[in-house]
């Protein structure tokens, strides 16, 4: 025999010893690799919300600091922000921007916990049965469908901005001066034409207007340039970015267009105005700043089918959704 058949037979018997520890392994083993994968998988998910559920929002309402997790606080914050009697799927998309602006302060504070502004909020504190629970049912169902699920762009947290009601268009963030913001673009909102609040006017008399506006300006502007002179500029989705004025050393005096509007009560910047002899009359479209996702648009596009992702893929441009951990 050579050291051939020698090394042959041992390695037979060695690998018979291994085939039988092998298969009486294999129970334990199969247990070992897909077995307990649920649990684990299970247990590595719950971590992860446990993590979430340490932080905490901190509410400042009339009588002191409340303090709420993440997703209870959600839940109120939806209720106030939103329709009852929305889609739930645009109420998801809502829920989506409310967390995501909560990531945003998590983030810039560095901290897990912070504290948010209350208005309104104090209605719930010992109330949330009956009615009022009855009341936030769909909320709390659109929070708890979207649980953790945030809306980003390269990474970070996005402005999640949103409004009630468009002029037929949203804005883009470019032709208001907010490049940093490029996922917030100019979207066609066809169904706001059809709500309700569409339209609206507001009447000024003209000492009220020129007041008004002179105290705005903080420059000393002649009350006829005021009246007659004011050049209005508008970005590519029709709302005002600023109203221009020159004064008496023939520099310019300006007013943003939030600011403007503001001023006089306007439901949006996107305006026109007229004048009367004694009063200018503002001719109104839309509700809101007009940034990010129009409710009313949202809602009708949830009834024709769009779900929440949908719905949030066609406000924001190239935003991802993420999970806020």
């Amino acid at each position: 025999m050579n050291n051939n058949g020698i090394d042959s037979k041992k390695t037979n018997k060695r690998d018979a010893c291994s085939f039988l520890l092998f298969v009486f392994l294999l129970p334990y083993v199969c247990a070992c690799l897909w077995g307990h994968v649920g649990e684990d998988t299970g247990k590595l998910k719950k971590d992860v919300w446990q993590a979430q559920d340490s932080y905490m929002v901190e509410v400042a309402v009339e009588w002191g600091i409340w303090e709420l997790p993440v997703e209870e606080y959600l839940a109120y914050r939806l209720s106030l922000t939103m329709p009852e009697d929305y889609h739930r799927e645009a109420k998801k998309a809502q829920a989506v921007l409310l967390r995501t602006e909560l990531a945003a302060l998590y983030q810039e504070q560095d901290e897990k916990k912070i504290v948010v502004a209350g208005d309104g909020l104090a209605k719930f504190y010992g109330n949330t049965g009956g009615e009022t629970e009855e009341a936030l049912r769909e909320s709390r169902q659109a929070v708890r469908e979207t649980e953790g699920v945030i809306l980003t762009y390269r990474g970070e947290p996005i402005r999640a901005s949103y409004f009630k009601l468009s002029n037929g268009f949203t804005r883009g963030a470019e032709g208001a001066g907010e490049e940093e913001y490029p996922y917030l673009t100019k979207v066609a909102c066809k169904m706001d034409q059809m709500s309700a609040d569409y339209h609206s006017a507001v009447r000024v008399d003209k000492e009220t207007y020129i007041d008004t506006v002179l105290g705005a300006l903080g420059k000393n502007v002649g009350r006829e340039v005021i009246w007659e002179e004011g050049e209005f500029f508008f970005d590519e989705s029709g709302y005002v970015t600023k109203v221009s004025y020159i004064d008496e050393n023939g520099e310019k005096a300006e007013v943003d267009g939030e600011t403007f509007r503001h001023l006089f009560g306007l439901n949006s910047a996107s305006f026109e105005m007229s004048r009367e002899e004694r009063s200018a009359i503002f001719h109104v479209t839309g509700v809101g700043h007009g940034f990010g996702m129009s409710q009313f648009e949202a809602n009708c596009r949830a009834e024709n089918g769009e779900t929440y992702k949908e719905i949030l893929a066609a406000f924001f441009l190239h935003a991802e959704l993420a999970k806020f951990e």
